[in-house]
């Protein structure tokens, strides 16, 4: 499996934010329905799965120096509901932006920085990855 510990599976799961994120704003014009969609699920997946394991599992690891990271998530989570939920297409191409500069940010200053993690850490996450229902739908990785 090439995926062998959070950060990878972290870093899989930012290049498929991007590709998602790239995909809805390209739709934002023609077909605003199925962009909002997108953007929702997306955002979902964001704040229930991608941003509460890192908080859960990685960023502990990385200690203070983590801490603007896990700060931000709050950020995401709020912004995000509001642009999505009021079809503001400027705030969702903002939105965006703060999520994937925030992703970048965290690749360049935490991830770089590879920590151990042990294999615990990695079955709890997948423990939870089978319980989370979605992660397939947005991800395209089976966990069985």
């Amino acid at each position: 499996m090439w995926i062998r510990d959070p950060i990878d599976l972290l870093l899989f799961e930012h290049c498929v934010l991007r590709v998602r994120y790239s995909i809805s704003l390209s739709l934002l014009e023609s077909c605003e329905e199925k962009a909002l969609e997108l953007l929702k699920e997306t955002h979902e997946f964001v704040v229930h799965w991608h941003a509460r394991i890192e908080d859960k599992y990685v960023f502990p690891m990385y200690g203070e120096k983590a801490k603007a990271m896990s700060n931000d998530h709050l950020l995401i989570e709020k912004y995000g509901y509001s642009a999505i939920n009021q079809r503001r297409k400027d705030w969702i191409s903002r939105y965006v932006k703060i999520v994937l500069d925030h992703n970048l940010s965290e690749e360049e200053t935490l991830f770089k920085d590879r920590v151990a993690t042990g294999g615990d850490v990695m079955r709890s996450i997948l423990d939870e990855m089978v319980k989370f229902s979605g992660y397939f739908n947005v991800t395209g990785l089976r966990v069985t």
